[in-house]
């Protein structure tokens, strides 16, 4: 079990390695940092865990018992605040958009020149790179968006008996399946 402790010493690890990605720029660092980052988060993850009672949530969920505005905020943690924490501090949206806008200019006149050589068509690859990752930001930045959007929407009035139930299939596969 993670506490507060496990995560701190977690993150002290992965800022040694942000600090050696700093001194020395290769993917291998980079990619123990990425390793480092994914365990913070897990530790995380599991504290949350540990810290909130899922286990009484998620039998209010499966008999459709009422639920306190204690428990919805439980629900509400657990469902969406990762995402709401993500909306809120994220400030590069504007960016990726620009950003993917440049590549899709610049795809659209490669496309429109009459030279298809190995050299235009190598450009392209890298564009098309560009605009990938400016969109995998992008959806995921919109996805926490609309997920939070259909939180609140589903949770503004009374809960009906397959939105309990379905609400229970989120918490349990968030969180029971984890366990195994």
């Amino acid at each position: 079990m993670a506490d507060p402790q496990t995560v701190g010493a977690a993150i002290d690890k992965a800022l040694q390695m942000a600090s050696r990605c700093a001194a020395q720029e290769t993917s291998d660092n980079y990619g123990l940092l990425e390793d480092e980052i994914g365990e913070v988060e897990s530790l995380a993850r599991e504290t949350i865990q540990s810290t909130l009672d899922i286990s009484s949530l998620l039998g209010k969920l499966q008999q459709a018992r009422p639920l306190t505005p204690g428990d919805l905020k439980t629900l509400e943690l657990l469902i969406v605040g990762d995402a709401e924490s993500y909306i809120k501090y994220e400030t590069e949206f504007p960016h990726w958009k620009n950003e993917l806008q440049r590549a899709l200019d610049e795809i659209t006149r490669l496309g429109a020149a009459a030279d298809q050589s190995v050299q235009t068509l190598m450009q392209l690859r890298a564009l098309c790179r560009e605009a990938e990752e400016a969109l995998t930001d992008i959806v995921f930045y919109l996805d926490a968006k609309e997920r939070m959007s259909k939180f609140q929407e589903a949770t503004r009035g009374p809960i009906d008996a397959e939105g309990y139930h379905f609400l229970a299939d989120i918490v349990r596969q968030m969180f029971v399946s984890d366990k195994m």
